[in-house]
């Protein structure tokens, strides 16, 4: 049975909160529990919650510029597939068919590359045969045609070269640093907490727990959107490559 996605990080964590519960009986039980819950220690989970937050926001942010470039991808091959159509359908001596080959190629190299963890390199020779589809048209087009293709195919080479950036470069490493060090220091401080009810404080601390916990892998899993190893619980969409590719390909076999 396949986890799904969303509950995979939660899943996760259960484990270690169980964990972390016995842990906490255990100190109890040993009656190390010297400290109570005072404007210190309050202010200590401010200040992780704040860190955790702020980093969060802005991982969201790269998160979500970077989920929308395949999108960007498969609409600059779109645009280049209606400047062949276009041209096909003006010039009938002209063949649309080894272009749109050269795109879905493309589209192709770019899934092996995300999916299959392909090297970044092969897209490069489809990307390449296009400049030489694009000499094909020539006789058959004007200038500003052949410009907005260009300048189409440059795109896709910007985007997949940001996509190959956003997957290899770790841009949070260092705040990692800080964000395990805070996290570290309040679940030590949840342990040593104690409390006149010890449930209600087995409770919290394992809420507490489970959350921080929760938001840092989630920031961590956040940080690259283009895993595709079956292990993360949300990555970029790709669907919209799919599409386009099978749908040039049943328009090279009609």
């Amino acid at each position: 049975m396949v986890m799904p996605a969303k509950w995979r990080i939660l899943l996760t964590v259960l484990p270690l909160t169980g964990l972390y519960g016995l842990a906490k009986v255990a100190i109890h039980r040993l009656g190390w529990e010297p400290w109570a819950f005072d404007p210190l220690t309050g202010s200590l989970f401010g200040a992780a919650t704040f860190v955790i937050a702020f980093v969060l926001n802005g991982t969201l942010g790269d998160f979500k510029a970077s989920a929308d470039m395949p999108v960007q991808v498969a609409n600059a091959v779109e645009a280049i597939q209606d400047s062949n159509l276009l041209v096909a359908k003006a010039n009938a001596e002209y063949d649309p068919a080894p272009l749109t080959q050269s795109l879905v190629d493309i589209l192709q190299a770019t899934l092996d590359w995300l999916e299959q963890g392909k090297p970044q390199e092969a897209i490069a020779p489809a990307l390449d045969q296009l400049t030489v589809s694009l000499a094909g048209m020539l006789p058959y087009t004007s200038g500003p045609i052949l410009s907005r293709i260009q300048a189409e195919q440059a795109k896709i080479r910007l985007l997949l070269a940001y996509i190959g950036i956003n997957r290899d470069t770790d841009f949070v490493g260092p705040a990692y640093v800080l964000l395990e060090v805070f996290l570290v220091g309040v679940l030590c401080a949840l342990l040593l907490i104690g409390a006149a009810s010890f449930s209600e404080n087995l409770v919290v601390s394992c809420l507490l727990f489970t959350s921080f916990t929760y938001l840092l892998l989630l920031i961590r899993d956040l940080d690259d959107p283009f895993q595709y190893n079956g292990r993360s619980s949300v990555d970029a969409d790709l669907s919209s490559l799919v599409a386009l590719r099978d749908r040039l390909q049943k328009t090279l076999a009609s």
